[in-house]
């Protein structure tokens, strides 16, 4: 199926509207569906519709919550998005779509991969830049995370203790910003004690939102249990000085 409408993947920013770009609430406003992300695992589950709804009027839109078990199983994952690509190529025949996403729409984002796989079918795509939650986060800790020729690495922190990745990339050069840690944050913090880093290590939890707690050095030693329960928005940072 072919159409000569867009879908837009549009980026919120971390938890509050005030990180939304023009640009974003410009798109969204333009579009006559928007799809948004249910996240079971989350504690917020409508984060990224949270943060439009305060900016945004959307009483003239159609808002389509699509549910992301964010499952391991590679097969239930294909069939999430299978079922949520139909809905959006039904959505694009009426006009064009927007699925947000928060922090930016570029970093772990399930609507890349919704939009990589309508541009694989001929669709129209464009993706909208926004804050990410990083960046959110450094500026909580008032860090400067690269001068100049230092390396920034990214890490999905459940995979890497998985797979045991973790230990040389503690090892490595360079600034470690670790996401996606909800499942093994506890022993990602035990990991980085034993390479004698928590000096160096921050986390900023609820990055940019009222909420906010911000943990430094020893601190991270004597965060709350039910943090743990939640640290779907917990983000780590080592910089070494």
């Amino acid at each position: 199926m072919t159409t000569k409408h867009t879908l837009y993947a549009v980026s919120t920013g971390p938890y509050d509207s005030k990180y939304l770009t023009q640009e974003a609430i410009a798109v969204i406003n333009s579009c006559s569906t928007i799809f948004y992300p249910i996240t079971l695992s989350s504690p917020n589950p409508n984060i990224a519709f949270n943060c439009i709804k305060q900016a945004v009027d959307l009483s003239t839109k159609k808002c389509v919550g699509v549910t992301f078990s964010m499952s391991r199983n590679e097969k239930t994952t294909e069939q999430e998005y299978e079922t949520v690509v139909n809905q959006v190529s039904q959505a694009l025949t009426h006009g064009d779509a927007a699925f947000i996403a928060i922090g930016d729409i570029s970093i772990y984002s399930t609507a890349a991969r919704v939009a990589d796989i309508m541009q694989s079918k001929g669709m129209n795509t464009k993706f909208v830049s926004g804050v990410p939650s990083f960046c959110v986060a450094a500026g909580s800790l008032k860090l400067d995370l690269a001068q100049t020729d230092e390396e920034i690495r990214i890490i999905p922190g459940d995979a890497y203790i998985k797979n045991g990745k973790i230990d040389s990339v503690l090892e490595s050069d360079g600034t470690k910003i670790i996401m996606k840690s909800a499942r093994h944050l506890k022993d990602i913090i035990n990991k980085i004690e034993q390479k004698n880093l928590l000096n160096y290590t921050s986390l900023v939890h609820n990055a940019g939102y009222e909420n906010e707690k911000v943990f430094r050095g020893a601190e991270l030693k004597s965060i709350p249990e039910d943090l743990f329960l939640h640290a779907y928005m917990s983000i780590i940072i080592i910089k070494m000085p």
